[in-house]
């Protein structure tokens, strides 16, 4: 064995001193073990020629890495490369994230001189850092101290995540010993992160994870309830945090998912990660649906957000981004609609009369695009109805009403009334009123023929008898009280006829359930045996119903003979009389409305029936002239003079109407909230009035009629009361006898 100096016999130690082998001496400088089995050139001993002294190329005790122990010469010859190993704190692509955690490191001095040439940001500055501390802190061997630190440093820089600009706090441990003096170097150059909250969950170790009871290693740098990756240690992401924090303040426990059947925190029967799929999935415009599974998602910032600062509805989908992506999907949805094949062409000549149309299998799901001319017709529909004061978030049931005729008919032709009308029946959402109006002040609409409510009713209860000849007895009826019989005659007004006919409804349908079949087989008998049980006005509306029934059927020959003209009914009148005067008194001060109160004045001291008051238009008042005309149909109009109270009425009225609607173009004088904005004018209900009275506890007939009798009671004479009031002769001689019975001639009188 020979003997050996640091490692090296010394025919080696001369081979390397010699420079005939540079990769031996390449490991004698790198502290490598030389290869063996190299052929080396052999010395010869000569006398009188000495060989140069055998010298090691590095001191035994010098510490591995130090350079001065190894000869210049031999450094010159072997100069080291460019340090900078990739294997020590790799480079990251920005923006990408880390699917696990980031282990546990141990970092040394030899690490940071393998990436002592590596650019690293920020570096200077922890530098000069570094060198105020070692004069504030007096350190003697400065350059060393220096040195070592900056090797540090350099490495807790590399070691930064890509998108971070700051070192946290959690990888200065990674430094050992020198990270506390670290710490304090980085955070004078503000290079030092914030420590995190205290209301984050405690680390993964320290948790447990209730998956059968033990931690599953498998979902390490995963979240164990929505699954997100998070590339940290913890149990729970912040937002899974967040959530659990607010329900339970809600009051919320765990329960079994409806989707998933885990035991989590739930919200309208679905934990945080099934809100938030289904939220994704139900509009997917990214693609990311999955027919066996569901896609996963980054936490931190990339995590998918579900807002829990206000309850969450059951059937409410959750807020923001979702929204947006609902949008964007509906946005897209109606730049792909096509069309409707079903435009109305204003060229195209009608052959055949419009069936009505079935709204009801409209789908609704997928409209049609509109057309330049639709879409312009309902901006211009939105303006009109902001020129006219109202809110248009009120009237949204209009615009898509609108919107759903124009898209599938289009706006070049004049629309059907029948059907926006149809339209607007089979859903709540819709409102056909003010369409209709629009339409026909823009001369879009095709009018139907007006139906008036009362022969509607009328027409209905015809039609539900049950015996076809009654049903059409009926109608024939109908059809001659309205003048459009076989023979010419004066035509009924509606109300008559819905009273007419709702008068025998009743008694025609006894009659059928008693085995009679057609109206030619109805008796005297049978007449008789129906007013039999009725007493006062229902009896005589029954008679005065079946004598015009049957005259009616006589006429039209439905029937040989008229059974109800020889039946009698002998019956009372009421005589008309007065209120007491405590009922009276105080009337006007019951009400605080200035149209309720003219109302009750018109009818307490003019004696206008409930119609009258309905029907009566602006134009009827001439406040110069202190005068109300009433217009009265197939008479002449009646001319009021009013007194000056019943003026100031009228004018709080009108100022009290002109502030609320001023732009109201109801050409009547009383309006509701509800007409006031119609463009077609309707006139008030009858409703109307009769809840007014009835808020006053007399009904307008009783105080109408204690008005004529107190007239009749001072006057006494028929005439004036025809004057005053507008009545009939026999009506005004009825009133005065009620009045003055000592008046009434006797059945002797000359």
């Amino acid at each position: 064995m020979p003997v050996t100096r640091a490692g090296v016999c010394a025919p080696c130690l001369l081979a390397v001193r010699l420079g005939e082998d540079d990769p031996w001496a390449w490991g004698e400088l790198h502290d490598e073990p030389l290869a063996p089995g190299r052929p080396r050139q052999l010395p010869l001993d000569i006398a009188g020629l000495a060989l140069p002294r055998v010298k090691p190329l590095r001191m035994p005790q010098a510490k591995p890495g130090r350079r001065a122990a190894v000869p210049s010469w031999l450094r010159a010859r072997h100069p080291e490369p460019i340090q900078d190993d990739l294997r020590i704190c790799p480079p990251q692509v920005p923006g990408q994230l880390g699917l696990f955690p980031t282990p546990a490191r141990q970092f040394a001095s030899t690490h940071a001189a393998r990436i002592r040439d590596r650019d690293i940001p920020a570096l200077e500055a922890v530098s000069e850092h570094l060198r105020q501390m070692a004069d504030e802190r007096r350190v003697r061997a400065r350059s060393v101290w220096i040195w070592r630190l900056e090797g540090f440093a350099r490495l807790a820089l590399a070691a930064r995540d890509p998108d971070r600009h700051q070192v946290t706090a959690e990888a200065l441990k990674d430094l050992l010993y020198n990270g506390p003096i670290l710490g304090q170097a980085l955070e004078r150059a503000s290079l030092l992160a914030p420590p995190p909250t205290r209301r984050m969950v405690p680390p993964r170790g320290s948790g447990p994870i209730r998956q059968g009871g033990q931690q599953d290693p498998e979902l390490r740098g995963q979240c164990a309830h929505c699954l997100a990756w998070a590339n940290d240690r913890r149990v729970l992401c912040a937002p899974c945090s967040n959530w659990c924090h607010q329900m339970r303040k809600r009051g919320g426990s765990e329960a079994e998912c409806d989707r998933c059947h885990r035991t989590l925190m739930l919200s309208a029967g679905m934990c945080r990660r099934c809100r938030i799929v289904v939220a994704e999935t139900e509009v997917d415009t990214a693609e990311i649906a999955m027919k066996n599974g569901d896609q996963l998602w980054f936490a931190g910032s990339h995590a998918a957000g579900l807002a829990v600062k206000r309850p969450l509805p059951t059937a409410a989908a959750p807020k923001g981004r979702f929204a947006l992506k609902r949008r964007r999907a509906r946005a897209q949805a109606t730049s792909e609609r096509q069309l409707s094949e079903h435009l109305l062409d204003p060229a195209q000549l009608e052959l055949f009369p419009t069936p009505p149309r079935d709204w009801t299998r409209l789908d609704t799901s997928t409209p049609p695009a509109l057309t330049a001319a639709a879409d312009s017709l309902i901006t211009d529909f939105t303006a009109y109805m902001r020129s006219r004061g109202w809110n248009t978030a009120f009237f949204n049931s209009s615009i898509r009403t609108l919107r759903i005729v124009t898209g599938h008919l289009g706006a070049e032709a004049p629309l059907q009334e029948s059907d926006i009308r149809a339209l607007a029946s089979t859903r709540a959402d819709l409102q056909s009123a003010r369409v209709i109006n629009y339409l026909r002040q823009r001369g879009l609409l095709a009018t139907q023929p007006p139906t008036d409510p009362h022969i509607a009713r009328a027409r209905h209860h015809a039609t539900a008898l049950a015996r076809p000849a009654f049903s059409t007895a009926v109608h024939t009826f109908i059809d001659v009280l309205l003048g459009q019989g076989s023979t010419s005659s004066r035509a009924r007004s509606p109300k008559t006829v819905e009273n007419y006919v709702g008068a025998i409804v009743g008694t025609l349908e006894a009659w059928s359930a008693d085995g009679l079949t057609d109206p030619r087989e109805i008796t005297k008998k049978h007449i008789e045996d129906a007013l039999d049980p009725l007493h006062g006005d229902q009896a005589r509306r029954l008679h005065t119903a079946l004598r015009s029934f049957f005259r009616a059927l006589r006429r039209e020959r439905l029937v040989f003979r008229d059974p109800a003209r020889s039946v009698s009914l002998t019956s009372s009148r009421s005589v008309p009389s007065a209120l007491p005067s405590d009922r009276i008194a105080g009337l006007l001060d019951r009400l605080d409305d200035p149209r309720d109160r003219l109302m009750v004045a018109l009818v307490a001291i003019y004696a206008l029936l409930p119609g009258q008051l309905t029907h009566l238009r602006r134009t009827d008042f001439d406040r110069s002239k202190g005068q109300l005309r009433l217009r009265r149909p197939e008479r002449m109009d009646h001319v009021i003079y009013l007194d000056a109270f019943t003026l100031r009425l009228v004018t709080a009225w009108e100022l009290q109407r002109h502030r609320r609607w001023p732009d109201s173009s109801n050409p009547h004088f009383f309006v509701t909230r509800n007409t006031a904005v119609d463009d077609s004018g309707p006139p008030i209900s009858t409703g109307t009035v009769q809840l007014l009275f009835q808020r006053v506890g007399l009904p307008a007939s009783r105080l109408r009629v204690d008005r004529i009798v107190d007239e009749a009671r001072h006057s006494a004479d028929p005439i004036r009361l025809m004057e005053l009031f507008g009545l009939s002769n026999l009506s005004a001689t009825g009133y005065v006898l009620s009045a003055h019975p000592d008046k009434k001639n006797g059945p002797i009188a000359p």
